[in-house]
């Protein structure tokens, strides 16, 4: 299982992914911007159902916890609701969401590859760090752009990381299968 989890392979499908799904982005900024808002939304309100049925059919849970889960699952499905009907509020939240990702995963990208001085490949995390960083300040920055701009900044950022989590995979070294 180490070998798997070790390969190179699976940073290279994932920035291959991540570079398709960016040029869709770019492509269909509008459309990435509406359907991430309701993949959220429908997102809560599975959870929250999902919450709901579970906490209060589980035998052994006491009463402080099923009061507590089926509040959280009333506070999802709530949430769910409000991003289908908001999707333009919904799509600001989520830019929030992911300036504040870019910028802390930026910050550990960065830091994993000044700390890895004798690791191949550093240079690619210290750049996709300063890809992230920069990512986040810009999102930050200005919140409320519109959500066919998110989407485009968005799909140009999976391009690039992709690209740079590919690419940089190659400097890792390879694994061979156990037999």
């Amino acid at each position: 299982m180490a070998d798997v989890g070790e390969s190179r392979w699976w940073p290279v499908a994932y920035g291959v992914l991540a570079v398709i799904a960016g040029i869709l982005a770019v492509a269909w900024p509008g459309v990435t911007a509406l359907v991430l808002a309701a993949i959220f939304g429908i997102q809560l309100l599975i959870l929250g159902l999902f919450r709901t049925v579970w906490v209060l059919a589980v035998p052994d849970t006491s009463t402080a916890t099923k009061v507590i889960g089926v509040l959280v699952g009333i506070l999802a499905i709530i949430a769910g609701v409000m991003c289908l009907r908001s999707p333009v509020a919904t799509a600001v939240f989520l830019a929030i969401v992911v300036g504040l990702f870019w910028l802390v995963n930026g910050v550990m990208e960065l830091a994993a590859g000044v700390a890895g001085r004798s690791q191949r490949g550093r240079g690619w995390a210290i750049l996709g760090g300063v890809v992230g960083l920069i990512a986040g300040v810009v999102v930050l920055s200005m919140p409320v752009i519109s959500a066919v701009t998110l989407a485009w900044v968005l799909g140009i950022v999976m391009i690039v990381h992709g690209a740079v989590t590919a690419i940089g995979a190659f400097g890792r070294p390879a694994t061979t299968p156990a037999s």
